[in-house]
């Protein structure tokens, strides 16, 4: 999906409304992997953090429809961790009279929201690069091989000329592909960035 429209506009303009279907999956497909992650990195299972983030999503549509978030009081990630925090609350303590299950003691200090606030953003950032990365590989004029080499390079660190041998290039080619690949990430990150409000 390509993503344009800021969280704080027509998308959530578009959520007062339970017939426009169109931004509650926009809204879901931006921030459902996010609640995922965040989740996960809590110290939640899998099928937990899925559970959460449902709950959450489900929470943050009902309170929004009643009016209750209010832009002036903080940013809609800070709600949406407060709603998050709230639901992994209430599954601990739904299972504080049963035995712990394995793991559940490694679930993070959830008292501590600068750390919380930290979680997202590295989640956020993770995710937003995801984002970007498909969004260079489907929507520009890049050919693959330059894509690849750029991904071999930046991510996967290998080193230059392993990348022109395997790729059929000269090594000035990969650095070339690194810079081609650079220029147009970085233009999609900053869209994307203002798109989910990420300072």
């Amino acid at each position: 999906m390509h993503v344009d429209r800021p969280t704080t506009t027509a998308l959530l303009s578009g959520l007062l409304d339970p017939a426009a279907q169109e931004s509650w999956v926009e809204f879901d497909s931006r921030f459902r992997p996010i609640l995922r992650g965040f989740a996960m990195k809590l110290g939640l299972s899998e099928a937990d953090a899925e559970d959460v983030t449902q709950e959450s999503l489900a929470r943050f549509v009902k309170h929004y429809r009643e009016g209750k978030y209010d832009r002036s009081r903080g940013r809609l990630s800070s709600w949406l961790i407060a709603i998050a925090h709230n639901c992994i609350f209430d599954l601990r303590k739904g299972r504080a009279g049963r035995k712990e299950h394995r793991g559940e003691s490694a679930i993070a200090d959830l008292s501590e929201t600068n750390s919380m606030e930290a979680v997202w953003a590295e989640e956020s950032r993770r995710v937003i690069l995801d984002h970007a990365m498909r969004e260079l590989k489907e929507s520009t004029r890049l050919e693959s091989r330059t894509i690849s080499a750029f991904e071999m390079l930046a991510f996967k660190q290998k080193p230059p000329a392993d990348i022109a041998a395997e790729m059929q290039m000269s090594v000035d080619s990969v650095y070339a592909a690194k810079n081609r690949c650079l220029t147009q990430l970085r233009e999609i990150l900053e869209r994307l960035n203002q798109v989910y409000e990420v300072a």
